[in-house]
This record gives structure tokens, sequence and C-alpha cells, in this order.
């Protein structure tokens, strides 16, 4: 049974020959400050920035998860990583029931297709990737010289392919799945970053949470020049867009899985863990220039594809469109029930021992955190962060009597939109997520008794 319910109406097209085609660019490990966009980094990223500028930045863009099979499978399906039972993990797959975004394009007339990674790398049952699932599988072309540690796929190849190729008579959707950032990063990266983008070692933006090491600003810069390298890839999309009359009627959604793979980001509840880069084009629609304030995440996305390619939305999805927040012409706060997101994580990785499930709510000011199972030393079970007094969350400030009210409100908030998207942390039901075969098989690998 595919959970894909009567739907919302929408009002994105008044007729099919009016829906858009929809491209998805996604990184793999990148926070959003690494986007010289949002005022921080100075890494030269001028597809991006063409994103931002002729479309809609946003400031608070947050992945699914900290993980990468969990978010993505978030954006896949429209909803909390929570809901999709060992769909939660990042060894572990998403229930067939649970219907996929690419799925309800193709059903509804969309020509699919995908170049590179989509959803993973958890494990299907019986060991094989199921990409019919996400559409054509266009990663013939191939880099004639790759770079060390940087994928073969030549990502903006396949979809020029994918492109020129495609039915005449059909919307298309594209996935384009780049693997870059994601480590291990070649050791001299950081050479040809300066040669490309002119950044030296004393240039690297490093967040406060990190040593500041000559070493780890190597390792730093390693990581940007693929992040510069994925942008290259983006330009190239864009260019075919264009030269092919696509461009003004293509709803281009750019962003990452998670945060950056550092201490205290991937894999962590903590803000450079969730919050990702996000700028969204389509020139035909969307009012151009402006940054908005607004939280958005991944299942939100969902629903917002659904919605501008007027596919109803499956009434099993709990994200929420923001297609009146790219059709506003308003910068700032467009929706003032956007002002919070909620988020969190299960495990990560091998049963991770520094980074625990835990739940997480942010708004414009403060994040509060509740962490599950033994915490590693210096851990609480609760975390509360004043991000405006304490940008890189150093102090931990759940004791403090000064933000008491704050830390009850957020903790009151969290609870309620836990139980009302049934979270198993809070109903009980954790058969849902840990006695699954592969959680059982992944707990046994990493040496944990059931």
């Amino acid at each position: 049974m595919v959970i894909a319910l009567a739907g919302r109406a929408t009002h994105a097209a008044d007729d099919k020959a009016d829906r858009p085609n929809i491209v998805v660019f996604i990184t793999d490990d990148e926070s959003w400050l690494e986007r010289s966009a949002y005022g921080w980094s100075t890494l030269p990223t001028p597809a991006f920035d063409r994103v931002a500028r002729q479309g809609v930045l946003f400031t608070h863009g947050y992945a699914g998860a900290p993980s990468c099979a969990p978010s993505r499978a978030s954006l896949l399906t429209g909803r909390n990583f929570w809901e999709l039972e060992q769909g939660a993990y990042i060894q572990a797959w998403v229930p067939n029931k649970f219907a996929l975004l690419p799925n309800l394009l193709k059903d509804a007339g969309y020509h699919v297709g995908k170049t590179g990674k989509v959803w993973g790398p958890g494990i299907y049952p019986d060991g094989a990737l199921q990409h019919e699932d996400y559409g054509e599988s266009c990663d013939s072309v191939r880099v004639d010289k790759p770079e060390e540690k940087i994928s073969p796929t030549d990502y903006a190849g396949n979809f020029d392919q994918f492109v020129k190729q495609r039915p005449a008579d059909k919307p298309f959707y594209f996935w384009v799945g780049v693997q870059e950032p994601h480590g291990p990063w070649a050791a001299r990266n950081y050479i040809k970053l300066a040669e490309h983008c002119g950044m030296q070692l004393a240039d690297i933006p490093m967040p406060g949470f990190m040593r500041d090491t000559p070493a780890e600003r190597r390792k730093r810069a390693n990581m940007l020049y693929e992040i510069y390298y994925a942008d290259l890839q983006l330009a190239r999309i864009i260019k075919t867009l264009e030269d092919t009359g696509q461009l003004d009627n293509t709803l281009l959604i750019v962003t990452s899985d998670n945060g950056s793979s550092i201490p205290r980001a991937k894999a962590s509840a903590y803000d450079w863990g969730v919050h990702v880069p996000l700028a969204i084009m389509w020139p035909r629609r969307a009012k151009a220039g402006r940054t908005v304030d607004d939280f958005v995440k991944f299942s939100d996305l969902t629903a917002t594809m659904l919605e501008a390619a007027n596919v109803k939305v499956p009434e099993s999805m709990t994200g929420k469109s923001a297609l009146d927040i790219l059709t506003s012409d308003k910068s700032g706060l467009v929706d003032p029930s956007r002002d919070h997101v909620v988020t969190g994580l299960e495990w990560h990785g091998e049963f991770d021992p520094v980074n625990r499930a835990a739940r997480m709510i942010r708004n414009q000011r403060y994040e509060y955190i509740i962490n599950y199972g033994s915490m590693p030393e210096g851990r609480g079970r609760e975390e509360l962060y004043d991000l405006k007094k304490d940008r890189w969350q150093m102090h931990n400030r759940i004791d403090d009597a000064a933000l008491a009210a704050v830390r009850d409100r957020l903790k009151k908030q969290l609870h309620e939109y836990q139980q009302k998207t049934h979270d198993p942390r809070v109903t009980g039901d954790m058969k849902i997520f840990n006695e699954t075969r592969q959680f059982v098989q992944e707990r046994k690998r990493a040496g944990y008794p059931h």
C-alpha cells in the first residue's frame, strides 16, 4: 500500500501546459555559511550567487536531518525523518509504502531523470539499489580527466544529454546529486583553491568551534575547492537551460543534504549540522532579488515542487508548500507562521558514540536541543543556545534562570510538534525504529548487544 491519500488543493498552474520543469541541484555536506551569498565566506560561487540574485535566497533553509540518507529521504517523501520508520537511519531503507516525489511527478506526466547520488548510503533489504524509483538513470557521461577524490560523473553533461533527448511534449524533473564536497578530499586541493579562487590559507573562514591551525585550514581549503567545483557544474546546468530555452519556466532548487563534514556540524543537531544553503530560481513566477527569513525545510520543498507542478500534495505529507513565498514580492519574514524549524537525528553511521539521537527546535534567536540515550562527557540531556550572543553554540544556557521562560516555551513547542507528527521518541513506539532487520544487523556489527 502506498501512503498517497487525497491531496490538498493546489493553485500553481492553470493547466498542464503551464507546469514548470523542476531541477534539484543538491550537494553533499555543506553548511549554509560556506556560500559567500550569506556574507561570511569569501569563496567565489558565481552560479549559486546568480540563482540567489535572480531568484530567492533563503536565510533559514534546513535539511531533513544532519545525515545524508534520512535527510534525502525527507526530501523525497515530504515527511519528517522520524515518520519514515527505518528510513530515519543512514544504514536502512525507505519503506515502499511511502510515496516518492519522482514517482508522483512521473504519474502526473513528468519525464523524470537523475544523475549522481539520490539517496544513500542506506542498504535495501535485498542489497540492491532500486534506481527506478528515482527516474531514468543518467550517469553515462563521464569526465575525461577526473580530478583526485572528485567523482568522475559529469553531472552537467548528463543533464545536457537528458534535456536534449527528452520528449518535447512533457515537462521534466531532474535530480542532480553532486557528490562534492563529501570527504575524503585530495590533500593538495588547497593549492588549486589558491590558483583558481585566489584564496590563501589565511583567507579560509574558520568556524569558532574548530581549532584554528594550519592543518585544519588546509582541510577546510581542500573541502572548499570541491564546493567551487560543484558550482562550476551548476553554471553549466544553467547554461543548458538557457541554450535550450527552458530557463524561464524551470523551477531550480539549489541546496545541500546536510551540514559540513566537520565537528559540531554534520551528524549533530547543532545549527551547522542542518542549516544548509538554499536558493530557488523560477524566472517566470518567482520574484527575483529577494532574501527571505522564513524557515523552510526539506519536507516543505517537496510540497512546494508538487504544488508548482499542479500535483495534489498527499495528505500523508507533513511538509508545507512555500510556493506562496516564491511568488510573493516581499522580503524578510513573509509568512509569520514560519518563525521556527523542528528537526534532529536518530543514529548516524554505525551507532556513532558522539552524535546520538536528538531533536531540536530553532527560531530566529534560540536553539533548544533534547538528547536521547547516554551522552558523551560534557553533554547534557538538554541544551539551549542564544545564537545572537553565541553564534558558534559553545555555551549551553539550559540552566540559566534568565532564559527559563525561553527554554520552557521552546520545549513545549517541540513536544507538541513531536506529538502531532507521531515521533516515536514521544509516543514510545520505538519498535518502529529499533526492531527492523537492518537496525538489528547494524547494532550487532557495531558491537552493541541486541
